[in-house]
């Protein structure tokens, strides 16, 4: 049996606070399931769509919060993502 994830919620944050976070990331975002924690699946779709994607591993893995920074354009977004476990498989 195996845990999967989705991510329930995205903070976001740039540089200068004034990026969105584009609709095809949160499409993304929104409706992959992973296979754990670090969101293998996840950044092979961003990877493939030119984000540049970068999984940051975090200390703290008791909260489920996963990392994430894409380009968008020439400015670095940080993607805070709130994982919700789903039903063991």
């Amino acid at each position: 049996m195996k845990q999967r994830y989705r991510v329930e919620a995205v903070m976001a944050s740039s540089k200068q606070n004034k990026l969105k976070v584009p609709r095809d990331v949160m499409d993304v975002l929104c409706g992959q399931d992973c296979s754990s924690l670090q969101i293998p699946e996840i950044i092979e779709r961003l990877t493939s769509l030119g984000y540049r994607p970068r999984y940051e591993a975090t200390a703290d893995t008791l909260t489920d919060i996963v990392t994430l920074w894409i380009w968008v354009g020439q400015e670095e977004m940080l993607l805070n993502c709130q994982m919700e476990p789903l039903a063991v498989h």
